[in-house]
């Protein structure tokens, strides 16, 4: 009974088995979907370390020689000084200096890394796992996607090419980012972090990869990697930057370069808003114009490179004129005038458009001066109150203009215009922007306005502050201001972002300050001219020049200054009981018609009768 109880089960099993293969037959026959094939295993994080840790190299910036410069120069400098140090101690934590960032080879023997790794191409070296170190030169470089392209001068042992990966990558795959963490008060020492790509973003102009993996110091610049089924790694991000989200920016995700943007880097391509930038910059260059200030505290010197640097104090809406006379006084920031002597004019209208005073002057412009500086004082008795126009102009045409309200003394109205600083020409709203070390708004201070850099040799990276003004009329979310650096052929040499506002209203006017601190500054290739365009997500509202020229070593300061720092030398030579050398005699006035180098020239003689100038008329002719 039992024999045939076995036998009966084993013969339903039979039937049942048979019958639900049939059934799939019927099924795949019908169209129905086979089992999806079982997905690779996920390489473990050590065999992933292992296939990529040998493609990876260490970035250096070997700037000693430059330190070692200054070094000497300070000595000699503190030498002079009774109470300073004579001699400079070093007590860095490691003598060797630390790589900057990190990168990979690729397929040609080349070496991609992150553009803000490098600060001295002409200083760049690259170190291998192993511990070959070479030097490297910059092939290409792309400010605005943040890559960078170098090539050893020597083959590299043992460092196998990363295959840069074709496709886009999917949000969910498992990514691991490598890089290196000599950085700081760290040591060398080559590290890795897992994650899963959480999505891919534009932002800032270029192509990013979001994913949840830690980035430490010293990754910027090394691979994202992907592992495929046959366990080969492919690139699918360069390593950027650490975002911050979320309110308060307290949510951090990890940021890569996608692939696809350094494919477009070794092809040669320009960043999409190069084009437009170069136009705008090209288009002002050519121009000649001024930006007018209503004020009488204009400051211009020399700094110790002899750069030329200005303060403007105030900028007034409202003067409170008397009938039997008043003053307009003025400050022109000058842009596009020939190098040498200018004559300039400053006319006032009154609301009628009658020219009610006129103040002749002359600019002089130096060698490789891109901004020059000119104040006047227009005086005349007012016949009615009201706004008046201000003008300066250059070879008979107007080049610049501001507006201020005159209210006499028996006047019971408000003649203020809480928007008077609204100046456009064309009925666009309109941004000034100043390079300056300092800016505010109200009252208008702007403070260390230059439009130079000097130092000892390029190329280097330089730094700059701006501030910016807007109008009425400017509408947006999510809004901020980039600032792009260009070469004298157009192509971007740096940029920053900077002034983020959450929203513009139209109604109000707005102001801020930013630095290119907030990115790697400009890399300044060599001396010569160089544009910043500033642009409102990217769209060109403003333009400023700027010249990289060659520090020089001499005293800081003007004449008397130098002259008094010598002076100073001999009373300490006096003091240590040796024989003082016999004092310079101090700096002879210049004769007429000559201007010497470094120092303003005399002012412009006026006419017999002519009303005094104020100290900001001398000081604004340089």
């Amino acid at each position: 009974m039992k024999s045939s109880y076995l036998r009966t089960a084993r013969v339903l099993s039979c039937v049942v088995t048979a019958s639900l293969a049939c059934l799939g037959c019927l099924a795949a026959a019908c169209g129905g979907a086979p089992p999806a094939p079982q997905a690779p295993p996920r390489p473990t994080a050590l065999a992933v370390f292992d296939a990529v840790a040998p493609s990876v190299v260490a970035i250096l910036n070997d700037d000693r020689s430059d330190r070692e410069e200054e070094i000497k120069e300070l000595e000699r400098t503190l030498g002079d000084e009774a109470k300073a140090p004579k001699r400079v101690i070093d007590v860095s934590l490691r003598k060797d200096p630390t790589p900057h960032g990190t990168g990979f080879m690729i397929e040609g023997g080349q070496i991609v890394t992150a553009a803000h790794v490098v600060f001295r191409p002409d200083r760049l070296k690259v170190t291998t796992r192993t511990g070959q170190t070479v030097e490297a030169e910059l092939v290409r470089i792309d400010e605005v996607r943040d890559v960078a392209i170098l090539k050893p001068k020597q083959p590299l042992k043992g460092v196998p090419p990363l295959a840069i990966d074709a496709r886009e990558i999917r949000v969910g795959e498992p990514v691991w980012a490598l890089g290196h963490t000599g950085h700081g008060y760290w040591a060398l020492s080559w590290g890795m972090s897992e994650g899963i790509a959480s999505g891919q973003v534009d932002m800032f102009g270029a192509r990013l990869v979001l994913f949840d993996g830690a980035v430490y110091p010293g990754f910027s610049g090394g691979p994202v990697v992907t592992i495929d089924a046959q366990g080969k790694p492919h690139v699918v991000g360069v390593n950027h930057a650490i975002l911050f989200t979320g309110n308060g920016g307290l949510a951090p995700i990890s940021s890569a370069v996608a692939a696809s943007e350094v494919r477009e880097v070794e092809a040669g391509h320009p960043p999409v808003v190069q084009k437009a930038l170069a136009e705008y910059a090209q288009k002002h260059r050519g121009k000649t114009y001024a930006d007018l200030f209503i004020t009488d505290r204009l400051s211009v010197s020399r700094d110790p490179n002899d750069q030329q640097v200005a303060h403007i104090l105030g900028d007034a809406h409202v003067i409170e004129a008397k009938q039997d006379g008043t003053r307009i006084p003025v400050v022109a920031m000058v842009f596009g005038l020939p190098k040498g002597p200018n004559d300039v004019e400053f006319d006032a209208k009154d609301p009628n458009g009658n020219v009610v005073a006129s103040w002749p002057a002359t600019v002089r412009v130096g060698e490789h001066q891109r901004v020059s500086f000119v104040s006047g004082n227009l005086r005349f008795s007012p016949k009615t109150h009201g706004k008046y126009v201000v003008t300066l102009k250059s070879g008979g045409k107007d080049i610049g203009q501001s507006m201020v309200s005159l209210q006499l003394e028996d006047d019971d109205e408000d003649l203020h215009d809480e928007h008077s600083t609204d100046s456009v020409d064309d009925g666009d709203p309109d941004v000034d922007i100043v390079v300056a070390m300092m800016g505010n708004d109200d009252p208008l201070a702007l403070m260390g306005i230059r439009a130079a850099w000097a130092e000892r040799s390029y190329p280097r990276r330089v730094g700059y502050t701006w501030f910016a003004r807007g109008t009425r009329g400017w509408s947006g979310t999510n809004v901020s201001i980039s600032a792009f650096v260009l070469d004298d052929e157009g192509n971007i040499v740096g940029r920053s972002d900077g002034c983020f506002k959450s929203e513009l209203r139209p109604e109000h006017t707005w102001s801020c300050l930013g630095t290119s601190g907030m990115a790697p500054p400009p890399l300044a290739k060599k001396e010569g001219q160089y544009d910043i365009v500033f642009a409102i997500n990217d769209r060109p509202v403003a333009w400023w020049p700027m010249e990289a020229a060659i520090r020089k070593d001499h005293a800081p300061g003007s004449d008397v200054e130098r002259w008094m720092k010598e002076m100073k030398r001999v009373v300490v030579k006096r003091q240590k009981g040796t024989a003082p050398p016999t004092p310079p005699p101090p700096p002879a006035a210049a004769p007429k018609g000559a201007v010497k180098p470094g120092a303003k020239p005399p002012a412009t003689p006026k006419a017999p009768g002519a009303p005094k100038a104020s100290p900001a008329t001398l000081d604004g002719r340089n």
